[in-house]
């Protein structure tokens, strides 16, 4: 018995070192732009409730249904759009960036710190200036499901390039009204 706790005591830094390269790993292959394609998700509140799953719009929008919990013939529609993210090497930081509509201007959250733990990911809160809190939201599993694709939560993300490459008709008219495609091009 003893010699099994001694082992499993000399294992117990080896699999910190496992899990920290799988962070650093992970860390690495996130910096880059990514765009909203597919979003599965919940809501709930002491009147609706909701579900979806299924493909984002170009703009990643998705539109959803909102039942009445007391009477779900009552409903409501609403429309949900999905941020783009950007995470950055040279800071090690996060933006995100409102794609409502293409090319217009919108707000950016950016040099906000995230981190990876665990398959964790977690992302600075903003404070009422849009900077950095110092606090973290409660996480997000992450996953990679190829080079190219990313799931944060229950949300599928495509780097952008590959997916500005998969659709080439929706980003023309950008490339004809003078914006430089290699970043995201909103406006900022």
């Amino acid at each position: 018995m003893k010699r099994i706790s001694l082992l499993f005591l000399a294992l117990i830094p080896t699999l910190l070192i496992f899990s920290s390269c799988a962070d650093l790993r992970q860390t690495k292959d996130l910096y880059d732009n990514w765009w909203p394609v597919h979003a599965s998700e919940s809501f709930e509140n002491e009147n609706f409730t909701a579900q979806w799953n299924g493909e984002l719009g170009i703009h990643g929008d998705i539109l959803i249904r909102y039942y009445s919990k007391k009477n779900p013939s009552i409903y409501y529609e609403d429309t949900k759009y999905y941020p783009a993210y950007v995470f950055s090497k040279a800071k090690k930081t996060y933006g995100t960036i409102s794609i409502e509509s293409l090319g217009d201007t919108h707000s950016i959250l950016k040099n906000l710190q995230f981190k990876v733990k665990d398959g964790m990911l977690y992302l600075e809160k903003p404070n009422d200036r849009g900077k950095g809190s110092g606090e973290f939201d409660e996480g997000q599993p992450l996953k990679f499901i190829d080079d190219n694709t990313v799931q944060i939560g229950g949300v599928t993300y495509e780097r952008y390039k590959y997916f500005k490459d998969k659709h080439p008709e929706t980003f023309k008219p950008l490339a004809d009204k003078g914006f430089d495609l290699d970043e995201i091009p909103i406006v900022r």
